[in-house]
């Protein structure tokens, strides 16, 4: 029986990828992960390189696309993890009630976000609404307005970043 042949890649290459992976991944052995994936990706893919740039033009997109990969798994994945019993300290407060003052805090917040998204109109209230408080996917939002997932995803984002600056106004004054 025969063996399938193993990627072959110069040490020359091996360490290109290496370097570029380290510069995204700033560990070493976070690096050599992103590396060994990348070169597997590069060798699995080997029959899409057109050979109009350099080898190593493709291999450094390959490279990049990886480590971003990466640090975007890294990202989504929570880095704390919940106290056990034991570890809990003894005085926290029982009930999770929010106080007077956060209360108020909550209702002036809402306020400012409410007269932010009327300055913009209702097509973006609208879809702030759904999409941060209602909780819809963008993808849901498109889907049940009848807009394309772009329009959506922009006025979602014009949407929060106004009502962010009109809140950070009221906080600096």
């Amino acid at each position: 029986m025969t063996r399938p042949s193993e990627p072959q890649f110069t040490l020359a290459e091996r360490n290109f990828v290496y370097s570029v992976a380290m510069k995204y991944m700033r560990d070493e052995e976070r690096a050599s992960d992103v590396t060994q994936d990348a070169l597997l990706l590069a060798y699995r893919h080997r029959h899409s390189f057109r050979g109009d740039s350099r080898f190593t033009t493709w291999l450094y997109r390959i490279a990049v696309t990886t480590s971003l990969m990466h640090l975007r798994k890294d990202r989504n994945q929570p880095s704390w993890q919940p106290l056990s019993d034991e570890e809990s300290p003894a005085n926290e407060p029982a009930t999770h009630e929010a106080s007077p003052e956060d209360c108020s805090a909550n209702s002036e917040a809402v306020h400012l976000a409410e007269v932010g998204l009327e300055e913009m109109g209702v097509k973006y209230g609208q879809i702030f609404a759904m999409r941060f408080v209602e909780g819809y996917s963008e993808g849901e939002i498109a889907r049940r307005l009848k807009l394309n997932l772009a329009t959506v995803k922009t006025r979602a984002h014009r949407a929060r970043t106004h009502v962010k600056k009109q809140l950070v106004r009221a906080l600096a004054a």
